[in-house]
């Protein structure tokens, strides 16, 4: 009897030192071991409510001899910044210095918002308002969990792909999609509610996952089997090692043989990623044909082009001009042919300055190019010899049976256009081409020593028919199969 007249005292002072404060957080602290009277035991927050209680994480509103939570109630803004500070560990701040209009200097939550600010957790709005008593959404608690607890991107590509079917394209689908593979938050039915506000009992879950991973649901798999990639890669090589890190030193998690298609939802550098037995893994580029299934075929491709010779070596000489200064302007067409096309061109020379072979392998080599295009222009000794001819490499390029489909597109093609005399396509192992593993063709786009052949090598018009032909035969490359 003592006990419980002690308990009514202690509510009553409890409940006068807080009179006329808004807000659950302005009443009497949840003591560990206390029960709410609407928590019962069968509520399905019960024992993440009563972790955050007894941590004094989430607060209850006194109501005589009892405690309430009232878990249907929608959390504030101003709320949800007390709960997070405490629950990283953090105290009131000072906010002498708040910029907000309508956080006044009573205002229950001043130092916890100030905190907040401090994290960089919650932010305010435009017009110096940081809106205590608004309700948070379910977008915006997303945002705030990952912020304020730093939980990293398991995948940013997966995470672009909507597991609910109401967050595509959705300013917080990240965010969502974070806690969903953290196994932190899911949805009803496919569906997330990003704009709807969340409960103090949805809150209170969502916040003990966040912090203690013993409350986690179990961790879903990267929705990549859903997921729409743009990038399928064509495997070139006999076999290809799957390893689980990007490094060719990571553990080997398996092998791809030739012509096997894989999707790949991301490159960096040299390293591929890919699904492999429902799990992400990664492969090396170079030993990969790249294709995009939709739009551009070039778009994203890294593709080297090499106008021979230059500076101090003019290569062939006729027609009152050089073979450098023909390679240089149909270099510098095709550039532009595949950059409008989306692909990322690396030019070994754009100016009249001689880069040696090895500088020309050496920059396809540092730029992770998937592609290298060397442009020539041939002579001999006799002017009756004409015509246009593509080389190859499969003495020591790895990819010397891709480099001849290349080459075999691309001799059709400026024959084609151009009218010229076909010469076939060659195994040969010029340098830039052995010494490459990528696919690599040498293009002798005619006969300088020829008068046929030399008045459209030093046409302007021609000169773009070459680079036309030359573009079209590398789009055939990547729509074949």
């Amino acid at each position: 009897m003592v006990g419980k007249k002690l308990l009514i005292c202690l509510n009553i002072v409890l409940l006068a030192f807080f009179s006329g404060v808004y807000s659950a957080f302005a009443n009497t602290e949840m003591k560990q071991g206390e029960r709410f009277v609407d928590v019962p035991d069968n509520h399905w927050a019960k024992s993440e409510i009563e972790y955050l209680a007894a941590r004094n994480i989430v607060t209850g509103y006194d109501q005589g001899s009892v405690a309430e939570f009232r878990p249907n109630n929608p959390v504030t803004r101003a709320e949800a910044a007390k709960m997070i500070v405490i629950a990283l560990g953090q105290k009131e701040a000072d906010a002498s210095s708040l910029p907000f209009t309508d956080v006044d200097s009573n205002h229950w939550a001043r130092g916890w918002i100030a905190r907040a600010m401090q994290l960089g957790f919650m932010t305010g709005y435009d017009n110096q308002t940081f809106r205590p008593n608004e309700v948070l959404s379910r977008a915006e608690m997303s945002k705030v969990l990952v912020e304020a607890f730093s939980l990293a991107s398991k995948d940013a590509s997966a995470e672009s792909v909507p597991v609910f079917k109401d967050t595509s394209g959705h300013w917080a689908l990240a965010y969502i999609n974070r806690l969903y593979y953290y196994g932190i938050a899911v949805g009803r039915n496919d569906q997330f509610f990003p704009n709807d506000s969340i409960s103090r009992a949805e809150f209170s879950v969502l916040l003990t996952r966040t912090i203690n991973e013993q409350f986690r649901l179990p961790l879903p798999e990267l929705v990549y089997n859903k997921a729409k990639t743009n990038v399928q890669g064509i495997v070139t090589a006999a076999t290809l090692n799957v390893r689980s890190q990007p490094s060719a030193t990571a553990p080997l998690v398996g092998k791809l043989r030739k012509g096997q298609i894989v999707n790949v939802y991301s490159i960096n550098g040299f390293w591929a990623k890919i699904l492999y037995n429902n799990q992400l893994a990664y492969v090396h580029k170079t030993y990969l044909k790249l294709r995009n299934v939709t739009g551009s075929p070039v778009q994203g491709r890294i593709i080297v082009v090499d106008a021979g010779h230059g500076g101090k070596d003019p290569g062939t000489i006729g027609a009152g001009t050089t073979e450098k200064v023909i390679t240089l302007a149909v270099a510098k067409k095709l550039k532009e042919k595949l950059q409008k096309a989306g692909a990322t061109v690396i030019m070994t020379r754009e100016t009249d300055v001689y880069p040696t072979l090895e500088d020309r392998v050496n920059i396809a080599k540092s730029k992770y190019a998937e592609m290298f295009i060397s442009i020539h222009v041939n002579s001999a000794a006799k002017t009756s010899a004409k015509g246009t001819e593509v080389f190859y490499d499969t003495s020591k390029n790895a990819n010397g049976e891709e480099s001849k489909k290349l080459a075999q597109f691309i001799q059709q093609e400026i024959v084609k256009r151009a009218s010229m005399v076909d010469r076939g396509v060659e195994d040969y192992d010029f340098y830039v081409l052995r010494n490459n593993n990528i696919t690599s063709v040498l293009i002798e786009l005619g006969f300088i020593t020829n008068p046929d052949d030399a008045k459209k090598l030093t046409s302007p018009q021609y000169q773009n028919i070459y680079a036309e032909a030359i573009y079209q035969g590398i789009i055939k490359y990547y729509t074949s199969q």
